[in-house]
């Protein structure tokens, strides 16, 4: 059972001020973790480690410099190794440099800290899964998750992913990797990296029985809406076909992508817009009280999102009754 966030219980994100004894001892701490990396990750990660450092040292060191900073200030532990060796050269959008992208991972976890509740925070800092709620069908139920984009195959896609799999067996259907930003209002906003469905001769077959389980709602559907709870902003961004990060790979890799990102944005509402590629404007706000089974599914997928976050319970959004947290 997920508490509901209270302002006043919230204490731990109002830290006093740190000495600057300290504040360097927990710098030195990750560095310390950077230096033993080697120890504890494969030697073919040590080596391409080693060489990114090498070659952009100064954002590969502000990276690091800022998980140690971030740390210290939110209270959060040692970050999980796969965020120390997170890359710089190959993330979320083609054709930006490497301090762009460094700006955007501490986007990403600046404004995670104003949006998620602390322990949440924590957890995905650890590299832990967290439970965002489980989701009944008419013969199924269906979990989603929120964690690292690293480990669930979005490494270069985001920061964060939320996926959705099938409680019986945690068969994937739908995985959605994503950056926090922040609007042209100011306001936290958040911009899709990749969408990828699930793989196998079964995928299809799998797609389909899901899709009518939740009403004719699609996965791809259900996680869009899952996202634009998140954040409750006019409109999130999206990475195209030409700015996704896959352009970057090997040529093998890039024939991977066999998921046509304009069409799906295009459908959706969205238009071409920079820096990422697409806009994507909110839908509007599912009816909780529809007889629609469709509807019901939208508007469940949707609170999962907005639950997730603190100003969620400011909100206090109604509850769905095909939702359980």
């Amino acid at each position: 059972m997920r508490h509901e966030w209270k302002p006043e219980l919230d204490q731990r994100n109002l830290l006093l001020p740190q000495s600057p004894t300290r504040r360097e001892s927990r710098r030195s701490s990750v560095f310390l973790q950077m230096l033993s990396l080697g120890a504890r990750i494969s030697l073919k990660r040590s080596a391409v480690f080693c060489l990114r450092f090498a070659c952009r040292p100064v954002s590969t060191l502000g990276w690091v410099s800022f998980l140690g900073d971030f740390s210290l200030k939110q209270a959060l532990g040692r970050p999980h190794d796969d965020l120390l060796r997170k890359s710089l050269d190959v993330f979320f959008v083609t054709g930006i440099s490497s301090s762009s992208r460094l700006n955007l991972m501490k986007t990403h976890f600046q404004v995670a800290a104003e949006l998620l509740r602390h322990d949440d925070l924590a957890a995905l800092w650890r590299g832990e899964r967290l439970d965002m709620g489980a989701v009944f069908g008419r013969h199924e139920t269906y979990n989603m998750q929120m964690l690292l984009a690293d480990h669930c195959g979005c490494r270069h896609e985001g920061v964060f992913a939320i996926k959705l799999s099938r409680a019986r067996d945690d068969y994937t259907l739908w995985t959605a990797s994503f950056v926090f930003i922040r609007g042209e209002d100011g306001r936290p906003s958040l911009a899709i990296g990749g969408m990828q469905g699930p793989k196998g001769a079964d995928a299809k077959r799998a797609v389909i029985s899901a899709t009518r389980c939740l009403g004719g709602l699609r996965p791809k559907d259900a996680m869009l809406l899952a996202l634009h709870g998140l954040v409750s902003a006019p409109d999130i961004l999206a990475v195209s076909n030409t700015t996704h990060v896959i352009n970057q790979r090997r040529r093998k890799r890039r024939k991977l992508m066999q998921a046509d990102l304009d069409g799906y944005w295009t459908e959706r509402g969205g238009m071409p817009a920079e820096p990422f590629g697409f806009r994507l404007p909110a839908p509007s706000e599912p009816q909780i009280d529809s007889p629609n089974r469709r509807e019901q599914s939208k508007c469940t997928f949707w609170d999962l999102g907005s639950r997730f976050c603190r100003f969620a319970s400011v909100r206090a959004l109604a509850s769905s009754p095909l939702t359980k947290t």
